[in-house]
């Protein structure tokens, strides 16, 4: 009797671990949710520091450090509204002499890269948005980034991403809107 309570038991505890293995690897496999930051800095008299930055996962796996952010200087110009791409691992190196390619589902952007002769990193890339942020709808962004290898990384940005970036712009336009000096948007 005692042999079958504990067989049931041991049975029960495999179940439950089984389970639980099978929950984590779901996890894992899910996107997880952005979570946004809006950083604005006051860096002397008349210029604003204002970033907005996330890591987000491309389709092959591989991780990127996503900065938007600009140098204001003399309101209400805004010097440039940049997008700063960082793979985070060694093996990813960005082509800086092809375009960044921006992809809204309705219209498709060419963006030069910023770092055209030698970039901090073979990893990071640098583009000006200024132009396109304005004319981007708040769907969802594909970033095709040209990497060495002759292939591109492919980068699905979500919507609510989109949707800070254009607040940013706004801000930048628009200098009596403040953010709090470290505004979180959970997505």
């Amino acid at each position: 009797m005692l042999r079958h309570v504990l067989h049931n038991l041991e049975l029960a505890i495999a179940c439950m671990l089984a389970t639980l293995i099978l929950f984590m690897i779901i996890s894992l496999l899910t996107i997880q949710p952005a979570i946004g930051t809006i950083t604005e800095t006051d860096i002397a008299p008349g210029q604003i520091h204002c970033r907005s930055e996330q890591v987000l996962t491309d389709e092959a796996g591989h991780k990127w450090e996503i900065m938007l952010f600009t140098n204001q200087v003399d309101f209400p110009q805004v010097a440039s509204l940049n997008l700063r791409l960082s793979g985070l691992s060694s093996s990813l190196r960005i082509q800086s002499q092809k375009p960044l390619v921006v992809n809204d589902s309705s219209d498709l952007y060419e963006v030069s890269n910023i770092f055209l002769e030698k970039s901090p990193l073979p990893s990071i890339g640098q583009y000006d948005l200024k132009k396109i942020i304005p004319q981007l709808s708040t769907e969802k962004l594909l970033l095709e980034i040209p990497l060495e290898n002759g292939k591109s990384s492919r980068l699905h940005i979500p919507q609510t991403m989109v949707q800070e970036w254009q607040e940013v712009a706004a801000k930048t336009a628009n200098p009596s809107q403040k953010f709090p000096s470290n505004f979180q948007l959970v997505c």
